[in-house]
């Protein structure tokens, strides 16, 4: 009987137990089974929001290229059609064309092939004007660049042409001609291939004398070849990446052309099927190249204001999809892995389960364990090897995790630092700047990068600190990981560049004042007060530099100038002062071809015009000067005001403030009150304090 019952005892267990052991395989599988389930919908997750990102990114990228290429089309243009002015506005242009208006459709009784009557002798009088006309016309397309031109009637009929063998004008020409007479804004025609290469129309309006706001009475039609400007324009710039190109893109009869340039029709079909948006751009998508239906691409169009162009900005879709695919396999080996790693583990747990002997189950867990060991002690030798300092902090702030060489540069041993907060380590100002921008990384959860000093053992560093949120699978931010690379020697280095730009600059500035005993100080005092200008004017930090630069260089051109008219006591003649005006047009000549900033280039060359027109070498209006001209201008003739010359005093910088107000038309108000602002602050005190 106790056999029996022990028997029985015996075998309880055994049964209990392989119940239980058969409802832990099955927990088992369950498990892997959630863990597959969990890693495949991560990983599925996580390429398509790369996918989502990437396209997004691509979007921005193309949208950016093409915005800018179409703004340099756009300059081009307007540079183009701003060429015109120096002949149509001119008086004499303007005073014959208003005659020629006033004749009406009655051209051929002027020019000797129609029948009417004109007041007496008026027709004689134009018709002996008219060589003259056209040899200035002549010699401003010879001069300019352009293959011929015209001035035309309200109507578009021609009667000055540099060549009275050009052909007559197409219904289409006349159109545009008179569509700038009506809107009296400049008017382009589509480009055309000739024998010469691609060629364009650009109709100017032209306006009676004193009259810029009344009716056109006219326009110059201007035709230029202009084959290499636009291939130029369309070559990949080092901005482009590898599968991206530039395309322009014209409005057809019935469709769409590229324009092509290097080819010898000067144009291809555009056989993609396009869908223009309601602000008359391409907006962003995947669709055939525009003129290989065979290539698929990612595209973007911007339309060029003006002629029915478009720059079309394309992408191999390929190559801008490879890294999505990359890390799409990428993520897809990992995951694999990851099953792989959670099979391994439910089969080793199916092994103890299964009653593989204790002492092998312990042996392996051992190996386990030291591989465990041996890949956290070799994670521990590349963390002490690295000269970024790597830290891991909790949601309350705390380290929680520091490398060696944070350790080492703090002062403090690694155990030490773990609980301890930024205050702690680096004191309260510091831990309070880098504690905001904390609180925005755990608050949007996206990696953030700023750059800090921080003093450590009470030296200077810049850091360039890496922020990156800490997420569970839940996507609760549980800390903050850092990654700080110290840039003290590249900013020092990049501040000592600036230092020695600013010296040489300041050394040629120098050598072109030894030429004139009273330009002596103007350029370095114009430099220091339109920094100081612009910076009461909220300029950005870059375009304070182009000003600069564009102030240290702004005598350049009077290296050119003969000395005794420099240096002439008294006033200038007429003769002399347009000798000396054309010191701005030597400082271009000299400047366009190195490698300087579009920016600073316009500011020297337009910093002697005047807001109403009256100044030089364009006679531009506000409108049309940069920003940076206008306070160079109103700069310029302060310092000069203020210093001494032959034939007067030095004024006082008050009188010159009074005097730049009084001329409000020419000079800008807002660079002449920020002036005053400077004047009376400490550093125009001391820009302007008499030198011993």
């Amino acid at each position: 009987m106790m056999a029996r019952q022990a028997q029985t005892t015996s075998e309880v267990p055994k049964s209990i137990g392989g119940a239980g052991q058969g409802v832990k395989i099955g927990v088992v599988m369950a498990f892997v089974l959630v863990i597959s389930a969990g890693i495949l919908f991560l990983a599925g997750q996580a390429v398509s929001d790369k996918r989502a990102e990437g396209l997004e990114n691509q979007e921005k990228r193309l949208d950016l290229l093409a915005h800018g290429r179409a703004e340099v089309f756009q300059a081009w243009l307007s540079e183009l059609s701003r060429q015109g002015d120096r002949l149509i506005k001119s008086d004499l242009f303007r005073l014959y064309g208003a005659e020629v208006d006033s004749v009406g459709d009655n051209l051929g009784a002027v020019f000797g092939s129609g029948s009417g009557e004109l007041a007496e002798g008026q027709g004689a009088e134009l018709a002996a004007q008219l060589p003259m006309m056209q040899n200035m016309l002549r010699e401003f397309s010879t001069y300019s660049g352009f293959l011929n031109a015209r001035i035309l009637t309200r109507g578009g009929d021609a009667y000055i042409a540099t060549d009275g063998h050009l052909p007559p004008m197409t219904d289409i020409q006349r159109g545009l001609a008179r569509e700038a007479v009506s809107s009296k804004e400049p008017r382009f025609s589509p480009l055309r291939r000739t024998g010469q290469g691609l060629e364009m129309d650009i109709y100017v309006p032209m306006f009676p004398p004193d009259d810029e706001a009344g009716e056109a009475i006219g326009a110059l039609m201007m035709t230029r070849q202009v084959t290499g400007k636009v291939t130029e324009l369309l070559s990949n710039s080092a901005l482009s990446a590898k599968g991206e190109r530039t395309r322009l893109m014209q409005r057809a009869e019935g469709g769409y052309r590229e324009v092509t340039p290097w080819t010898a029709e000067g144009f291809t079909d555009v056989t993609a099927r396009l869908e223009l948006d309601e602000a008359g751009d391409l907006p962003f998508g995947a669709r055939e190249s525009l003129s290989d239906r065979d290539q698929p691409v990612f595209s973007l169009g911007v339309r060029v204001e003006g002629p029915q162009w478009w720059v079309v900005q394309e992408a191999d879709h390929a190559a801008a999809m490879a890294p999505i695919e990359n890390f799409s396999r990428t993520v897809t080996i990992v995951a694999g892995l990851g099953i792989l790693t959670a099979l391994l583990i439910a089969g080793l747990a199916w092994w103890v389960l299964a009653g593989v002997q204790s002492q092998r189950i312990a042996q392996e867990f051992q190996a386990l364990a030291a591989l465990i060991d041996e890949q956290k002690r070799f994670i521990d030798s590349i963390n002490a090897n690295i000269d970024e300092f790597i830290t891991l902090k909790d949601a309350t702030g705390r380290y929680t995790y520091v490398n060696d060489a944070f350790a080492q540069a703090v002062g403090r041993s690694k155990e030490e630092l773990i609980g301890m907060d930024s205050a702690a380590v680096f004191g309260f100002d510091t831990a309070k700047r880098l504690s905001a921008v904390d609180e925005a990384v755990r608050a949007e959860q996206r990696k953030m990068t700023i750059n800090e000093p921080v003093f450590l053992r009470s030296q200077r560093h810049q850091f360039q600190i890496s922020k990156s949120p800490y997420c569970d699978q839940d996507g609760v931010c549980q800390g903050i990981v850092e990654v700080y690379r110290d840039i003290t020697e590249f900013v020092a280095v990049q501040e000592k560049n600036k230092r020695l730009i600013r010296r040489a600059m300041e050394a040629l500035g120098a050598t072109i004042e030894a030429a004139d005993p009273y330009l002596g100080g103007h350029t370095r005092l114009l430099a220091g007060l339109s920094v100081e200008v612009a910076r009461a004017m909220g300029l950005p930090e870059m375009d304070i530099a182009e000003i600069e630069t564009a102030a240290n260089l702004s005598q350049i051109g009077k290296m050119f100038v003969p000395n005794e008219i420099l240096t002439k006591p008294g006033r200038l003649t007429d003769e002399e002062m347009k000798v000396m005006e054309g010191h701005v047009d030597h400082a271009y000549r000299i400047l366009k071809d190195i490698d300087i900033a579009e920016g600073v280039l316009m500011a020297i060359y337009q910093m002697n015009e005047r807001d109403d027109g009256s100044g030089y070498p364009k006679k531009l209006n506000r409108d049309e000067i940069f920003q940076s001209a206008r306070i160079l201008s109103a700069l310029n003739v302060f310092c000069a005001m203020i210093r001494p010359r032959a034939y007067r005093g030095a004024k006082e910088p008050g009188q010159a403030l009074e005097i730049l107000k009084g001329e409000a038309s020419k000079f800008d108000p807002a660079v002449v009150e920020a002036l005053a602002g400077v004047v009376a602050s400490p550093a125009g005190e001391r820009f302007l304090a008499p030198k011993a």
